[in-house]
């Protein structure tokens, strides 16, 4: 009763700073009581987490009833290598499945392969180690040799990520095949097998002994040692 008495007794404006202290406090007392506490932690994934996820056409998504869409359903685990809003070991919904896939390249995980020569660069991607830019070289060296033959073909891309060629297979191989009969210099020298000066051994042996009838036939020449002809082969016919 005292205490009430001395506030009475001050002065108005002492009175407003108090009574808006004892409002704050208040209202930030409520706001702990409402939220309960809610854990804190963060839900954002780093690179290499893993989320359960699985593939489900877009028909038979919307052919599933609500309660079905919303079920909470654990799944084969696979890598997603970018930040998600999904913690650790959570599962997923089926709504939620829709947007991790829809926004997050899935990776192939040991054992599982890609077939080289008919993969694109969305097909790449799912590679470890290999993201979009290394994913446009694979293409653009394969169009270039004519196909793959071999994965150890990749060592030739520069900095190529070696471990990547795990993943990758070599599938009934039907590479695209130069007639070194009939090619001018200029078609030949654009392989990546043949260089220049290749093509000018090529060109010179037709002119002064007649058609290749293999490439044996370059053996004495110093462009083409033994190594080269061996990796070109694939690619010619006579």
């Amino acid at each position: 009763m005292k205490i009430l008495n001395e506030f009475f007794y001050l002065r108005k404006s002492d009175r407003k700073v108090i009574l808006t202290l004892l409002c704050v406090i208040a209202i930030a007392l409520g706001v702990i009581f409402l939220t309960g506490g809610e854990n804190s932690e963060s839900n954002a994934l780093v690179a290499a987490d893993s989320v359960p996820a699985k593939r489900t056409t877009r028909d038979s998504f919307h052919q599933k009833s609500y309660s079905e869409r919303t079920k909470t359903v654990y799944v084969r685990t696979k890598v997603i290598y970018r930040d998600t809003a999904f913690s650790r070991g959570k599962a997923l919904t089926d709504v939620e499945h829709d947007s991790v896939v829809a926004h997050y390249q899935v990776k192939l995980k040991a054992g599982e392969h890609i077939v080289l020569n008919t993969a694109d660069t969305t097909q790449l991607k799912m590679v470890p180690g290999i993201g979009s830019y290394f994913a446009r070289k694979v293409v653009q060296y394969g169009q270039r040799l004519g196909g793959y033959v071999s994965v150890d073909q990749l060592d030739e891309i520069e900095n190529f990520p070696l471990d990547a060629k795990d993943y990758l297979v070599i599938e009934n191989a039907q590479p695209h095949k130069l007639n070194v009969n009939t090619l001018s210099l200029n078609d030949l020298k654009k392989h990546p097998y043949i260089n220049f000066y290749q093509a000018r051994a090529i060109t010179d042996y037709r002119r002064l002994h007649g058609p290749l009838k293999s490439l044996a036939d370059l053996r004495l020449s110093k462009d083409f040692p033994p190594e080269a002809i061996a990796r070109l082969t694939p690619y010619v016919v006579y």
